[in-house]
């Protein structure tokens, strides 16, 4: 099979059409592409090893920020607990997400009533940062992930010019601008993630399983990963169902991806691409940024795909009844959450119910 198209950010300044023309022919085709960045490396470095550094100690350190205390999914995921279409993954992690201060409620934690969107309970003041065991974290994530979201934003304004939109349609009430520091955030998340090589038990469990995450398309805007450079094991789906390896990559590039809101917003010629993580013969280290618009935006596809040319025959391998497309960010991204996280879904949200197809509902008599 061809490898991933490989762009250069460089380009979308000195030639802006030229790679918003790249950007979308790579997006519609395949869903994914290798990006040739200038964030600084040594930020991608710090975060990838601050990253290794937390993942090295004992597991009663990682579990100070356990994840299950809190209904909003944040917090250290240990092997096991996490599962992707049922089975479990074969890695520990990490989850984070926009830190809203004011924005949240003011007791800080979710109000379970009909007068509330239950995704609203995803916004926290802070994020649980292990500052007693690792104050150094902290700064290398956020310097991160701030400097992969500006790259975020020059995708997306790109894309809007590769399929006609105006940038400036996608006002403050979706995006929030990267200056704007008094403005409700991005419903940005991430992980940092572990992927441990498998070792044979005699119980079946994660330690053994095949997938470090099981085929999957992301639910988000658009998906930006950091990897280790010896290390990948990520595979991507082509459109006639075949799987291609995506190789290692140094610190300088970001392997990129559409997620279903991008879908959404393209009237489906973007493509979210299934992909898998298979486990690695030695340990891998992943931090992949997902992008968003504003947590209470609806998604509406913002062309007509059929004034656009088709390069690929189908809308999506990955549409299937057992996963509604749901434009509004919120849902979307708390039906990932909660069908992920099971446990974590029972303990904190039992006045609610998860359908068939993903979809949430508040049960009756609640």
């Amino acid at each position: 099979m061809p490898p991933l198209p490989v762009l250069n950010l460089h380009l979308q300044r000195t030639n802006p059409t030229l790679f918003s023309k790249q950007l979308v022919k790579a997006c519609h085709e395949i869903g994914f592409f290798l990006l040739e960045h200038d964030l600084p490396n040594s930020i991608c470095e710090r975060a990838l090893s601050e990253t290794r550094l937390f993942f090295q100690k004992p597991l009663e350190q990682k579990m100070s920020i356990y994840y299950g205390h809190e209904p909003s999914f944040r917090g250290y995921m240990p092997m096991g607990v996490e599962n992707t279409e049922g089975k479990t993954d074969g890695r520990e992690q990490i989850e984070y997400a926009a830190e809203y201060g004011k924005w949240k409620n003011s007791s800080g934690r979710c109000n379970h009533n009909e007068e509330e969107h239950f995704y609203h309970r995803l916004r926290v003041a802070e994020n649980p940062w292990p500052d007693t065991i690792q104050p150094s974290l902290r700064p290398a994530i956020n310097d991160y992930v701030d400097g992969v979201l500006k790259i975020g934003d020059q995708l997306r304004d790109a894309l809007c010019l590769g399929m006609g939109i105006d940038p400036s349609h996608l006002s403050d009430s979706m995006f929030r601008k990267t200056s704007g520091d008094e403005q409700e955030p991005n419903f940005w998340s991430m992980k940092l993630v572990s992927y441990p090589p498998p070792v044979k038990t005699t119980n079946n469990s994660a330690s053994d399983t095949e997938y470090g995450v099981g085929a999957h398309a992301d639910s988000n805007f658009l998906t930006m990963i950091l990897q280790d450079a010896k290390n990948s094991g990520l595979q991507v789906q082509t459109i006639d169902g075949k799987w291609i390896d995506v190789p290692p990559t140094p610190a300088n590039v970001l392997i990129c991806n559409i997620g279903e809101l991008a879908q959404i917003f393209s009237g489906g010629y973007l493509m979210a691409t299934p992909h898998r993580v298979l486990r690695p013969q030695d340990s891998r280290i992943s931090l992949p940024v997902f992008y968003n618009p504003k947590l209470d935006h609806v998604m509406e596809s913002m062309v007509n795909p059929e004034e656009l040319t088709w390069n690929r025959k189908g809308q999506n391998q990955w549409l299937r009844k057992e996963n509604a497309l749901m434009g509004s960010v919120g849902e979307n991204s708390f039906k990932s959450l909660a069908r992920s996280h099971a446990e974590v879904f029972k303990r904190h949200h039992g006045d609610l119910h998860i359908l068939g197809d993903g979809r949430i509902q508040l049960k009756k008599n609640t």
